[in-house]
């Protein structure tokens, strides 16, 4: 038996016969979707795992962007014997979202988001983010009911198939209790839209059959009272075990029963293509804090009480997430914990409460009974704050618990994840019981927290799935679980997360055998030929929860300590494209398990082959998704290090050759923009970009695309000269006679090489714009006088050749160290790529970014003398690596009635070059910029020139640098 079990977790390419239907799917469905289709080893292989802990290997991904797609994936997966599994984040926790058949992703078509007149409800896709729908309702002091810890990754289509709530949704703001509309396609085609009259008529003809079986089943269950009872008991705290049988004593028209049955049925009986919600109220006022206990009791006991008998509240305690002392010490390091430290003791848990009213008064007065009722149960510390940055700092951290506890286990092994609930007024003894099992069963280092109020606990633990005995290990601790929470304890096995495959072997002993039967009575109902998700809630295998089992090799030590989450993946702008960070990882660890087994030569070949342009010329290397995933891992850096490992002795020269000449490089590079520039002068434009597309495609794509928004640079600007010749003085530096104090300015070599295009305005270029400024603002500017060719090195860093990166930069910071003496003087350049560069590679003098000087020592001193009535402002990726995107949208404020920041864009894809010789990333990154200019909107700033020229071809208006706005908006 163990021997069966260790295999059952080897990840494998799906069996010759999948493999061969998979590739008729993708033939039937060429033609009828205008999505992706993926065959080939690696792209299959980078969507077999979601952020469970178990991995298939799809035969045929296929994204999906409407109704009749879906109908074409049915029609060609039915053909060719395969199940279908719709995927929207991939941030499933209970393995519901993998399959070895047709995995259709949903792609942008679904993205659709109408607020209702007053907010009181809102329609959604399935594509859209929870964080997006939320963002759009603030204004409104609404929300969704729903509101789950990864809320800014996972879909509404997700949410609904898995009713997922969170931590202040409780029980009666989920979907199921929340949903106002619901519009699904069943496995036969048919689309039901339970909003429209006309279709529900429709519906009601057409399939009648299945509606009276549904009215059938529902007598049956209503004739039974003691079925009846467990329904209403189970469905007092959260469970999302098995189908949503409330539904059929809820509701007594059959129609109104399927709909909720599609709610919280993990893809098993149609697909959601639309949702709307009865939002709820987002008070505008809250109060936070994290309460250290003595001891779980005393915590628990606290909890009691502010559950209100498990009645869900708006105003008062909305929130209260018990966190136990193993918990809290994977975040002792962080900023936001420090003052709780000097409460914590080795048995100290903490409950992070949230108390909102609508009013500061009703706040101040709901803060005090709060205080008075932690008091009584023996808090330690209470310290409750309206502090909004403080606030999210810490429902940050508790966001981020999934991952960040996660990242503490030992390097190679799987997270494993779980959530239970249990009635409320035994909570206190739940979580006792809980950590005792946990201990018992060989997982001391496993942590708990959960969203208290509802009796939701949730754990995590690790463990290494390639050694002996440890998947019989863990299913001995889930057949514990089950007889602990579902026996003992009369709750749930799974709350919120759904039942996947990791609980599936556990439906019965929770609800019986009864129950158990009506739910597959409602499959054979919706889907008897089990076409969709099979395996997932239902399953005769019982040992399905330990097969199929992640596999975590060490790959290389910049992110071991992945989870896999999918945290990351909303700010890559490869995503949907070719590969995320998440699968960036997951490939290179399979790539360094085939080294080290030997197994598949082939395999590894190809997919060493394919990762060259998928997992790292598309990789911006911008590390977003370090800011995303809660143990910061930079996903980029690792693909630089692949670079450089990958870079030739012939790749190496020509960095040496280009590092030793980049003036003469600068020179040539300024020297054919120009020349297309000149071209388009005489050429349409048109004519000149079909001229460079055809030199791309006859060089196998070395030829640079020259877009017709990218113009040459205006080179090294002009400052009045106010100093003495250094050289006949024998001072080190120029010495300023004005009296006015010195800044050395570095125009950075983007700005100096590539221009902005033509507007209305009549604006500067970047460099002469911040010249302009500096000296306005009075003071002398410096600038370095062999200006061609300096260069901070991250050019040569982000290509992989880490060695004249750091001798290109090295002979930078040496002269601006010459010309600050050593960083007396302020250093400030304009590009926010060169300053992070030159903060993470640091010389003697410390260089400002151009928003951050701007805001604090230029705008002070001038005035806006004119305004736009808006303006659009893209927050490219290293500024908001250096967190300046506050001093952006402030500087754009002062020369703006409104800003509206690019929503939809976090790195634009242009990566420095790669929007030259790659535009593909830089089209696709920002495919939806056009929906975030507001109307009236004539032009958008960034910090980076390159950014700018690719926002200008992509967003339909021009894009210039912030220090050219600001100069038109101060010119006297």
């Amino acid at each position: 038996m163990q021997q069966a079990l260790l295999s059952s977790v080897q990840p494998q390419a799906p069996a010759p016969d999948r493999l061969a239907a998979g590739e008729r799917v993708a033939a039937r469905l060429r033609g009828q979707v205008r999505g992706a289709i993926h065959t080939d080893p690696l792209m299959t292989y980078a969507w077999s795992g979601d952020a469970s802990s178990y991995r298939l290997i799809p035969a045929v991904v296929v994204f999906v962007n409407s109704e009749d797609e879906v109908r074409a994936v049915f029609r060609a997966a039915r053909a060719e014997g395969l199940p279908v599994t719709f995927r929207a984040a991939g941030t499933s926790l209970s393995g519901q979202a993998v399959t070895d058949g047709v995995l259709a992703v949903l792609g942008d078509g679904w993205r659709k988001l109408d607020i209702h007149p007053g907010a009181g409800r809102i329609t959604l896709g399935p594509a859209v983010i929870v964080a997006e729908a939320n963002r759009a309702l603030k204004p409104f002091d609404r929300k969704i009911g729903p509101d789950p810890a990864s809320q800014a990754t996972c879909k509404i289509g997700g949410v609904v198939n898995n009713n997922s709530s969170g931590m202040c949704c409780g029980v009666a703001q989920n979907t199921y209790h929340t949903m106002a509309r619901l519009r699904i396609v069943l496995t036969d085609g048919t689309m039901l839209d339970s909003g429209d009259p006309a279709s529900c008529d429709a519906f009601r003809r057409s399939h009648a059959a299945m509606l009276a079986e549904i009215g059938r089943l529902h007598h049956e269950i209503m004739a039974d009272a003691e079925l009846v009872a467990l329904i209403r008991r189970k469905y007092r705290i959260k469970n999302t075990v098995g189908y949503s049988l409330n539904a059929l004593v809820d509701y007594h028209d059959p129609l109104d029963i399927l709909i909720h049955l599609m709610v919280g049925s993990e893809g098993t009986l149609g697909f959601v293509s639309e949702v709307t919600y009865d939002t709820v109220p987002e008070h505008p006022f809250k109060s936070t804090a994290l309460v250290p206990f003595p001891d779980p009791q005393s915590a628990g006991r606290a909890i009691i009480e502010m559950a209100n008998g498990g009645v869900q509240v708006t105003t008062g305690v909305t929130a209260a997430e018990y966190i136990e002392r193993r918990a809290l010490a994977t975040v002792e390091h962080l900023a936001p914990m420090a003052p709780l430290l000097p409460w914590l003791t080795e048995t100290s848990p903490a409950v992070l409460i949230d108390v909102t009213a609508p009013d500061a008064a009703t706040l101040e007065a709901e803060v005090r009974k709060a205080e008075a009722l932690l008091a009584r149960h023996g808090a330690t510390h209470v310290d409750f704050s309206t502090d909004e940055h403080r606030s999210h700092a810490l429902w940050d951290i508790r966001k981020g618990f999934f991952a960040s506890a996660g990242a503490a286990r030992p390097k190679g092994s799987i997270m494993l994840t779980e959530d239970v609930a249990a009635p409320i007024e035994r909570l206190a003894e739940f979580v006792v019981d809980l950590r005792a099992m946990l201990d018992d069963h060989g997982y001391p280092d496993a942590v708990i927290f959960g969203h208290a109020l509802a009796g939701n606990l949730h754990f995590q633990m690790g463990d290494d799935f390639s050694r002996p005995g440890s998947a019989e290990k863990f299913d001995a601790f889930s057949r514990a679980l089950s007889e602990l929470v579902s026996v003992r304890y009369g709750g749930s096995l799974k709350a919120e997360h759904g039942t996947g495959r990791a609980i599936a072997p556990f439906v019965e002993a929770e609800w019986g055998a009864k129950a158990y039967a009506v739910m597959h009575r409602i499959k054979a109902i919706f889907d008897p030929e089990g076409l969709l998700n099979p395996g997932v809630l239902l399953n005769p295998d019982d040992r399905i929860h330990v097969k199929n089992l992640k596999l975590m090799p060490l790959a290389d030590e910049l992110v071991d300590l992945c989870i896999e989450c999918g945290f990351c993946e909303p700010a890559c702008p490869s995503h949907h494209m070719t590969l995320t960070p998440r699968q960036r990882i997951a490939v290179t660890r399979e790539r360094a398990r085939l080294r080290e087994s030997g197994e598949d030569p082939s395999r590894l070949a190809r997919f060493e082959a394919d990762f060259q342009y998928a997992g790292m010329d598309t990789c911006a290397a911008c590390n977003l998704c370090s800011l995303r995933c809660p143990v910061g891992i930079e996903t980029g850096t690792m693909i630089l290090g692949e670079r450089a490992r990958r870079r030739g002795a012939a790749a190496h020269a020509l960095a040496r050759l280009a590092a030793a000449h980049r003036g003469a490089v600068e020179t040539v590079m300024r020297g054919g923009v120009a020349a297309a520039d000149a071209a388009r002068a005489v050429v349409p434009a048109p004519a000149v970009e079909a001229v460079t597309d055809t030199a791309r495609r006859l060089t196998g794509k070395r030829v640079p695309r020259v877009s017709r928004a990218l113009r040459h640079g205006p080179g090294r600007p002009r400052a009045r000269d106010t100093r003495q010749d250094p050289r006949a003085t024998g001072f080190p530096v120029p010495v300023a006679q004005s009296g006015r104090p010195a800044i050395v300015y570095f125009p950075a070599c983007p700005s100096r090489m590539f221009g902005a295009p033509e507007t209305e305005y009549g604006l500067l270029s970047t460099p002469d714009a911040m010249v302009a400024l500096l000296e306005r603002a009075g003071y002398d500017v410096v600038i370095p006088p062999r200006l061609t060719g300096q260069c901070c090195g991250q050019p040569f860093q982000s290509k992989g050749f880490p060695e004249q990166a750091t001798e290109v930069g090295g002979a930078l910071n040496r002269e601006l160290s010459a010309l600050s003496d050593a960083g007396r003087l302020p250093v400030v350049t304009d590009a926010s790529t060169c300053a992070k560069h030159l903060a993470e590679f640091p010389g003697d003098a410390a260089v400002a970014d151009s928003a951050r000087f701007l805001l604090g020592h230029v705008l002070p001193r001038l005035g806006a003398v004119r305004k736009l009535p808006v303006v659009a402002v893209h927050h490219n990726c290293s500024a908001q690596r250096l967190a300046e995107q506050p001093m952006t949208e402030a500087v754009a404020a002062a020369c703006a009635d409104r800003v509206a920041v690019l929503a939809s864009v976090t790195c634009c894809g242009y990566a420095g070059d790669k929007g030259l010789f790659l535009p593909e990333l830089n089209a696709h990154a920002t495919r939806r910029v056009g929906h975030d200019i507001p109307p009236g909107c004539t032009l958008g700033v960034s910090t980076v020139s390159t950014c700018a020229s690719g926002l200008t071809e992509r967003a339909g208006i021009p894009f210039v640098g912030l220090a050219s706005l600001l100069e038109w908006a101060t010119r006297p």
